[in-house]
Parts: structure tokens; sequence; C-alpha cells
């Protein structure tokens, strides 16, 4: 979602030509299905959460990848500030959507429900790493041998 669509709000004329027509034809139809004001109007404010995704979020997926993938357990601190970081970006997003004026209930809903997903899953990121002992099977194995 980050490279796909996301990044569309915050890329300068000349990249967004690179990109592939259908995936602006994408997020148009998101933006027209669902009302997206945000993405429609970029507020500053949305600006400002978009180039935080791009800039740190996103160098953070690969480095969450290889740590998962590799069993390292020194991804649990940064993985813990990136649930919290990305789940507190969405709280505005989501009280927008639903204390905003002009949309009827069920579109306030349906946008909460789309973004509500990427407060969820952060949250359990960050709440799986500080509360839970070994979530990498690598390391229950260094642990006992």
């Amino acid at each position: 979602m980050t490279v796909l669509l996301d990044s569309q709000s915050v890329l300068p004329p000349h990249m967004l030509a690179m990109l592939p027509q259908q995936l602006k034809d994408l997020l148009q139809w998101h933006i027209k299905t669902n009302n997206d004001h945000l993405v429609r109007d970029n507020p500053i404010w949305f600006v400002a959460f978009v180039w935080c995704e791009v800039a740190v979020q996103l160098p953070f997926f690969f480095i969450a990848a290889y740590a998962y993938l590799a069993g390292r357990n020194w991804i649990r601190i940064p993985a813990i500030m990136y649930g919290v970081h990305a789940a507190t970006t969405v709280v505005p997003m989501l009280a927008d959507f639903y204390y905003g004026q002009g949309k009827d209930s069920l579109q306030k809903e349906l946008l909460c429900a789309i973004y509500g997903t990427y407060f969820v899953f952060p949250l359990l990121i960050a709440l799986t790493m500080a509360f839970s002992r070994i979530p990498f099977p690598a390391d229950r194995k260094k642990k006992v041998a």
C-alpha cells in the first residue's frame, strides 16, 4: 500500500508520471467509491503522515522482514516503535472520518473499517513484541541448545 497507493499523495509530478496508469486509476477509484476526502484533498497534516510512512515505515518493512524471517530478537523494540507510531498516526484519520461533517453513517463506517486495519495490525505487532516472551522459533532453539 505504501509504495503503490499512499506514496501518490507525496510524490512530485515527474515521479507520478512513471507510475503505471492502473495504479493511478486504482487510487482515483478508491477516492470516488469511498469518498476519501483525505486522499483527495491532501491536507498538510495528512501529507506529513504519508511522508513518515514513506521515509520511516517503508524502510522498516524490509528490516523487519529480514529480522522476522531470520528469527532475530533485536527487532522487538523497533517493532514496538513502528507499531505504536503507525497506529497513532491513524487515530486522527479515524476521528476525521467518524466525526467529520458531510458523510452518511455507512460511508463513515466504511472508511473507518478501511483505515482501522492500519490501526489494529500495527497495534497488534507492538503488543505482540512487548508482551510475548519469545516470538521467534529460532530464539527458542538457541535457548534450548
